[in-house]
């Protein structure tokens, strides 16, 4: 009986550890759903960090989370705040920068290839209008990273 009982704990123990190690090994291997490049003509505020102009690379494991934002260059990092979704099929890939007297501002990273529009700092109706009429809002391409 006693054989018995530690055959059963062994084997929910080999079980455990089993189970364990194939959910790090699915998490080690997965892969970000987004992967591209972008060069930043200029200073730019992306939520509460300053990105000096560069290149950089931009992860995201899914469009629901947050973005990693690596510097080439610099050993610099960046997470962003969690984004606002919403559904989008069309235009390139691509930041969409404002610029409010001296201060440009990341707003969102529209991504087709997903169809999703990836909103970092969300701008009103009569914001979207004024950059808009203004010329203060500019789009800088990105590259997407081949799988």
């Amino acid at each position: 009986m006693k054989n018995i009982r530690t055959y059963v704990r062994s084997f929910g123990l080999f079980l455990g550890v089993l189970l364990v190690s194939c959910a790090f090994s699915a998490v080690a291997n997965a892969q970000a759903s987004f992967v591209g490049k972008v060069t930043l003509p200029y200073e730019v505020h992306w939520g509460r960090a300053v990105l000096p102009a560069g290149n950089y690379s931009i992860r995201m494991e899914s469009p629901n989370g947050m973005a990693k934002i690596s510097s080439a260059t610099r050993n610099v990092t960046v997470h962003t705040n969690l984004p606002t979704i919403a559904d989008n099929e069309s235009g390139g890939t691509y930041l969409t920068i404002t610029t409010q007297g001296k201060e440009r501002r990341v707003r969102s990273l529209n991504l087709p290839e997903l169809r999703k529009l990836v909103i970092f700092a969300p701008l009103s109706k009569s914001e979207r209008e004024y950059f808009a009429k203004s010329g203060q809002m500019t789009t800088v391409p990105v590259i997407v990273a081949q799988k």
